[in-house]
């Protein structure tokens, strides 16, 4: 009888110690490091993930190698929690990566289970990164990997959909000055460029691309959606 107790005490008070956790993956965009996804990171660790940000050099391979690392990770991770579905949080650049390591074949059954929210990705390409590629030191400083295929595509469908079997939003920030972009957009990404052409959620949210990881409304939107 005491054991009992005890057992439903910790469960009520500590489920996460009983039942184990979920992970979620944060990823960060492109020329930005995994610290600045360290709050939405601590977010879902405080509702009782396991939070882990995933960095990588953004300019040093192109996106299929970055989808190939990412696909390994995964698999690693799901050897370690079998069967648990595998959550993510993307932001610009980092959401085209997942929708690669998504199609490649190492990538797990446990990550195409999971839920995943997108931060401003450029599904459609960038008309305003298509504009910078006019100019050279831009592409110099992008290089010639990743960064050049922001800048060149039209589209990211090559990669290949996201799973049906995921549930997938995608945040698009409102907040921008930016004159080179007709349309609502987030100073990089248009609102439409950010929409898949498979069946998803979508929410605008007021907020700038570079800065929107640190929103309180996307952070909540974000937790509200992988923990529904």
């Amino acid at each position: 009888m005491r054991s009992c107790i005890i057992f439903l005490t910790l469960l009520l008070f500590f489920p996460t110690l009983l039942l184990g956790k979920e992970s979620v993956y944060c990823v960060h965009g492109f020329l930005r490091k995994c610290s600045s996804m360290k709050g939405i990171g601590k977010a879902f660790q405080r509702r009782g993930y396991h939070a882990y940000l995933w960095d990588y050099p953004s300019r040093k391979k192109s996106i299929e190698e970055h989808a190939v690392d990412l696909a390994v990770e995964l698999k690693e991770r799901a050897r370690q929690n079998p069967n648990e579905p595998i959550h993510f949080v993307t932001h610009s650049l980092g959401g085209i990566i997942l929708r690669a390591a998504l199609n490649h074949p190492d990538c797990p059954e446990e990550a195409k289970k999971g839920r995943a929210v997108l931060l401003s990705p450029p599904n459609q390409g960038s008309c305003y990164g298509r504009f910078l590629n006019h100019f050279r030191p831009i592409r110099k400083l992008v290089g010639k990997k990743a960064g050049m295929q922001l800048l060149n595509s039209q589209n990211f469908e090559h990669l290949g959909q996201f799973p049906i079997s995921m549930d997938i939003l995608v945040i698009s920030g409102t907040c921008s000055w930016n004159p080179f972009i007709k349309g609502i957009n987030d100073g990089t990404v248009r609102v439409i460029e950010g929409c898949l052409t498979t069946p998803h959620k979508h929410i605008t949210i007021f907020s700038g691309h570079c800065w929107m990881m640190f929103s309180d409304p996307v952070i909540t939107n974000s937790l509200e959606f992988i923990s529904s």
